[in-house]
């Protein structure tokens, strides 16, 4: 009778040991009063997360955790919608962030906004620095601005400083005469490449430079030294944290790149997520990583796995490679690379456990990359390698089914693809328009997407690109009325494109892409409950919380101001 006592006795005291010890879990953090869409396997909306250690330990109703926890801090999200952290799946990092300098020309709708812009710049700058501008659309311009661009615009307004500005799709620049000199680009120079260098009839300078010619900028000006980019690239992580991006998958990092990402990490100054892939193109730093073998998570911010090749080009240069021609050249475009150099790479790098992706535009691309997968798989017996196919813009609906008998991850571009759609009618038939930006069938087929958006070259804001990927509409829609509606997706894709499905396409599904009891709380607060909005509205919403690993890295007080005052 006393060994039954104890025995009872003995499992009282573990029960009660167990149920304190439940209890006494105490976050670092708990979020409260929001509307939490954590994209769970059921969708599960919740009112409030607990985080401790950066990462998740329970979600529930604000009662049940206000009730169960007393943690270190408590932030109330006034009914805010909140989202998991938005994962882009390419952009250019080291690149956004040189751009910093410079200005953001991609709302300009007249000629005479971007000299007033150019106009504000010059205030706060020193005499004889470079102003540059990126980024503006011809298609918002008028024919009579167009025919106004010359190197006199720029002259008149910014005669002492060294003044260039370049288009979205960087194939057109207008510098005036300062740049010009300090380039040492004259009527003697020599346009590299397909480049041009544009001249009026008596042959001066108009300052517009054309393609290849471009790159004169980039290659000549003065570079920043590595100091100087280490606080350039921490500047630019926090302006993308400004869009609720908490991680980025960068296809251009480089050798610079990674030393400048850990160097930052070390000093606890770079609390975005990169997943580096590296370029195929830089065979040492290739060699040394194969070698090495690969790096995940380094201290929580840097994975490097994965190795990617380009096969073709843009289909706006009449670069991808087509299974017609194209109607303004005889022959077709050629790719950039042989199937068997392709396969050899992805041979060794599936061999090294690396990850791999081909960048593949124009429907034979395309259509080869699948067969160089399908034997490269076969051969190296690889049942889960999550191999990626880059912007993917022009599909042969034959090959749409091959996506998924081959687990073959779509990586999209929409903001490319809805740029192109304005000018493809130009460059291929009808039969290939209508091959043009299969959002649809390919999600079906492979049963899921990611969405990149390829920035500093193309549109950075996750909800503009959302709001293409739903509506296949320009958002102003009084310009182009938007072709083949049925290969729109809806908006939870949309929304898992940029979050669950980016997660898995880096082997990080079981870490983030949801808000789930056990994976790091990256999360942003936005301006409006887009599930239950407009989605005309979509490219109007605001980050006003970007959070890392359970801790606020980005945040606007203006419109967290409204919020409070709701």
């Amino acid at each position: 009778m006393n060994k039954n006592i104890r025995l009872v006795s003995v499992i009282i005291f573990i029960g009660t040991v167990l149920l304190f010890s439940g209890c006494t879990e105490k976050p670092d953090v708990l979020y409260i009063n929001g509307r939490i869409y954590t994209l769970s396997k059921d969708n599960k909306v919740v009112e409030a997360v607990a985080v401790k250690e950066g990462k998740i330990i329970e979600t529930g109703s604000t009662v049940e955790l206000t009730d169960k926890y007393s943690p270190e801090e408590t932030i109330d999200l006034h009914g805010a919608a909140v989202l998991p952290g938005l994962i882009d799946s390419e952009g250019s990092i080291i690149e956004f962030s040189k751009n910093l300098n410079y200005i953001n020309l991609s709302y300009a709708k007249s000629l005479d906004e971007i000299k007033q812009l150019i106009i504000d710049r010059t205030k706060i700058a020193e005499e004889g620095e470079w102003i540059g501008g990126y980024g503006y659309n011809e298609s918002l311009l008028s024919d009579e601005d167009i025919s106004k661009f010359d190197k006199s615009v720029l002259d008149q307004i910014a005669p002492n400083f060294n003044v260039y500005i370049v288009n979205a799709s960087f194939s057109i620049a207008l510098l005036n005469s300062r740049a010009m000199r300090v380039l040492k680009i004259d009527k003697d120079t020599k346009a590299p490449g397909n480049g041009e260098i544009d001249k009026d009839e008596k042959g001066e300078l108009t300052g517009l430079i054309f393609d290849d010619a471009v790159n004169l900028i980039r290659d000549n000006m003065p570079g920043l030294l590595k100091n100087e980019m280490v606080k350039q690239v921490e500047r630019g992580v926090k302006e993308i944290l400004k869009y609720g991006i908490t991680e980025v998958r960068d296809r251009s990092v480089g050798k610079e790149g990674i030393e400048i990402f850990k160097e930052l990490i070390d000093g606890n100054r770079f609390p975005l997520k990169v997943y580096a892939v590296l370029s195929a193109e830089e065979s040492s730093l290739v060699d040394f990583y194969l070698d090495k073998g690969k790096e995940v998570a380094y201290k929580d911010r840097l994975t490097i796995r994965a190795v990617t090749i380009d096969y073709d080009g843009l289909l706006e240069y009449q670069k991808a490679y087509l299974d017609e021609n194209y109607k303004n050249e005889p022959v077709k475009s050629l790719p950039y690379i042989a199937d068997s150099a392709i396969a050899k790479i992805y041979g060794r790098a599936a061999s090294k456990n690396f990850q791999f992706s081909i960048k593949a535009v124009g429907d034979k691309a395309v259509h080869n990359s699948l067969n160089v997968i399908e034997n490269i798989n076969k051969q190296n017996n690889l049942t889960d390698p999550r191999t990626i196919l880059e912007y993917c813009e022009i599909v042969d609906p034959k090959d749409i089914s091959r996506f998924g008998e081959l687990k073959v991850i779509p990586s999209i571009r929409p903001d490319v693809t809805m740029m192109d759609l304005q000018i493809t009618d130009q460059l291929v038939n009808a039969e290939t328009l209508k091959k043009v930006g299969l959002w649809n069938s390919m999600l079906k087929s492979a049963g899921m997407i990611v969405t990149a958006s390829d920035f500093p070259l193309h549109q950075i804001n996750p909800f503009v690109q959302m709001y293409y990927l739903t509506t296949r509409q320009l958002t102003d829609t009084t310009k182009f009325p938007g072709a083949m509606n049925d290969q729109t997706i809806s908006l939870l894709d949309a929304v898992k494109s940029y979050t669950v499905w980016p997660a898995f396409a880096s082997f990080e599904e079981n870490e983030k892409g949801t808000i789930e009891k056990g994976k790091y709380a990256d999360m942003i607060v936005i301006s409006k409950d887009i599930f239950n909005s407009d989605l005309k509205s979509l490219p109007d919403t605001k980050v006003i919380r970007t959070i890392i690993n359970g801790n606020i890295v980005y945040e606007d007080k203006n419109l967290l101001s409204l919020i409070y005052e709701r």
